[in-house]
């Protein structure tokens, strides 16, 4: 039995090895061709790509593949990292686009936090604590876990990063709405 049958079989150990034997591999070609990326994102997009892996597995839409098993996997997470990248690259225009309307800094604040809390407000509940415990109250990972009772600091870290990247989301659509207007 080859590594994707095991692994859609529900041999998760096997997953963990993909997992571990990739990341380096993964790691140095992201500092490589996205230096801009910092560590910690690199790692939670390389968590992100083993989930589609993953998912693509146990959907039947990978059943074999053509080259390296790692090939495959940065392959995933490249467009995820693309993904990254443009977004950040969004973020800055928005930032840009502020600073642009030649507006004092006291109202370019003010529309920040308007901006910030209107958001926050319609993110889920596991997102507000999360953010919170983590911006506010600057607890680590590991103490959120225990906190909120996850299963890990990993999971933590993945989950911040998804509530993140819908706050920046919904904040580009806000300025997209707004421009509009």
């Amino acid at each position: 039995m080859n590594r994707i049958e095991k692994i859609r079989s529900g041999d998760l150990a096997e997953l963990d090895k993909v997992y571990i034997e990739i990341k380096p591999r993964f790691i140095n070609y992201a500092k490589k061709q996205f230096p801009h990326i910092q560590l910690e994102d690199i790692e939670d997009i390389y968590q992100d790509t083993i989930i589609v892996f993953y998912n693509n597995i146990r959907r039947g839409l990978l059943v074999e593949i053509n080259s390296s098993l790692s090939a495959y996997i940065i392959q995933i997470g490249k467009i995820k990292l693309i993904q990254f990248t443009e977004k950040q690259e969004n973020a800055r225009s928005i930032r840009t686009n502020f600073v642009d309307n030649e507006i004092t800094e006291d109202e370019y604040d003010q529309r920040i936090d308007q901006a910030v809390k209107f958001i926050f407000s319609k993110m889920s509940d596991a997102c507000k604590q999360i953010l919170n415990l983590f911006y506010y109250e600057k607890k680590s990972m590991e103490e959120i876990a225990l906190i909120l009772s996850y299963k890990n600091a990993d999971t933590v870290k993945s989950k911040k990063r998804r509530c993140i990247s819908q706050f920046s989301s919904n904040l580009n659509n806000l300025t997209v709405d707004h421009e509009e207007r």
